[in-house]
């Protein structure tokens, strides 16, 4: 009989435990409803800004037996009744409450979009140009060590200056970036803001080209464009606050006009957001044709392997110099090949302009080659509503070799400010 007492007992206790807790305080006996939890904010969509504290703090009928956690994009952050969360990058957050009684939970969910504060507009006298250059790395090409001159003994920071000599103020000379990977970081001397429906800035290249097969195309050699708000107003572009634009082939490389003419020609029109490539510094120049064709050995994360070529028409280095290392990576999102061999013979090589969004892919004149700050990306394929930018990094965009043309290579003459210039371009 002692036996079936203490089960009873315990039946008991678990039962008041669940539905109850066998008290006389109404507080713990409560059984609680979802509705039963009050939230300083409401559900569902919500804006706040950037780096400042974001605060939601819930109320509940019960006490006893309630537990709280807090979720950003599915990551516990915290177990307090409050949360108090600071978010550094712009986008749209999933944030999720799941109070629990005795084992039944209650969610609540909300989008959370992070924006910046709007900025004022340029003080008077600052130009529409480059004023800094804050890195230069080209990659692998028959330019690299030319545009710009490299000279025994330069360092990183003279190679800069030389950048900034050729493309800086409206100077409007050149530079390479080189094969894919190889990129230029500029400033300015203000930020370019962000106008609502107009694009705000360009980068300016030597695109050209002409309508063949339905399509345009000829020199057309496409570099992806990143642009940083400097929101801690340290003078740098910090990692967390570079984001990408966002081009037509990055929303859907089937709609470029030359796309299924080079799936026909055995191109890769896959767009990567994950590509990395390594290139391994020679140990010698080449000197016969045979060394040529097998120069400098790369190698990337999807599988491909093979050698940059040394062509007859340019002699120097195409492996920069100035840069120790033996192996030079690069990081980032890879565009479909786009030239086309339209003799069949190795002739007659068609690089093809994508319909926008790229640096060196749109004549200088035309208003597609217009950006707007609104096209800005995060790493989740967000849009990011920057107030405007402080720095401008453009790497070429295609791996790609074209015959006697030699490598994919973006080149840049300069970077303007469009709003300053006065010039009104509405956007897509």
């Amino acid at each position: 009989m002692k036996k079936n007492v203490i089960k009873l007992t315990a039946a008991i206790a678990i039962i008041c435990g669940i539905y109850t807790s066998c008290s006389n305080d109404d507080n713990v006996s409560y059984v609680q409803k979802k509705e039963d939890v009050t939230l300083s904010i409401a559900e569902g969509d919500v804006q706040t800004y950037i780096d400042e504290n974001f605060v939601i703090d819930s109320q509940t009928k019960a006490t006893a037996y309630v537990t709280y956690e807090w979720f950003v994009d599915n990551q516990s952050v915290s177990k307090t009744t409050a949360l108090d969360y600071v978010f550094t990058q712009g986008g749209i957050y999933d944030v999720k409450l799941i109070v629990n009684q005795n084992g039944v939970n209650f969610e609540y969910n909300y989008k959370v979009e992070a924006i910046y504060r709007p900025i004022d507009a340029p003080t008077a006298g600052a130009t529409a140009y480059i004023t800094k250059v804050l890195d230069y790395l080209p990659s692998i090409g028959q330019f690299t060590n030319r545009l710009p001159a490299y000279a025994a003994g330069d360092t990183q920071e003279i190679m800069n200056q030389k950048v900034l000599a050729s493309i800086g103020n409206n100077k409007r000379s050149m530079i390479t970036l080189g094969g894919y990977g190889g990129y230029v970081v500029v400033g300015f001397d203000h930020t370019i803001q962000n106008i609502a429906g107009k694009r705000d800035f360009r980068v300016l290249g030597n695109a050209f080209y002409g309508t063949l097969n339905g399509a345009e195309g000829n020199s057309c050699e496409p570099g992806i464009i990143m642009v940083a708000y400097d929101k801690n107003k340290n003078g740098k572009p910090d990692q967390d606050e570079w984001f990408e634009i966002e081009g037509s082939a990055h929303k859907d490389p089937t709609a470029e006009l030359w796309y299924n003419r080079a799936l026909t020609a055995g191109n890769d029109v896959n767009l990567y957001r994950d590509y990395q490539i390594t290139f391994t510094r020679p140990s010698v120049e080449p000197k016969t044709a045979a060394e040529k064709t097998k120069y400098i050995h790369w190698q990337d994360n999807k599988g491909n392997s093979g050698y940059k070529v040394k062509n007859n028409f340019h002699s120097q280095p195409y492996y920069p110099q100035w840069h120790t290392s033996d192996q030079l990576t690069f990081k980032g999102t890879r565009l479909p090949e786009n030239g086309i061999d339209e003799s069949g013979k190795g002739t007659y090589f068609v690089l093809y302009k994508f319909i926008y969004g790229y640096a060196d892919n749109e004549t200088n004149l035309k208003d597609e080659s217009g950006i707007d700050i609104d096209w800005a990306i995060n790493s989740k394929g967000q849009k990011v509503k920057l107030p405007g930018v402080d720095f401008i990094k453009i790497y070429t965009g295609v791996n790609q070799e074209n015959g006697w043309l030699g490598e994919n290579s973006t080149e840049i003459t300069s970077v303007e400010d469009l709003h300053i210039l006065g010039v009104d371009i509405a956007t897509r």
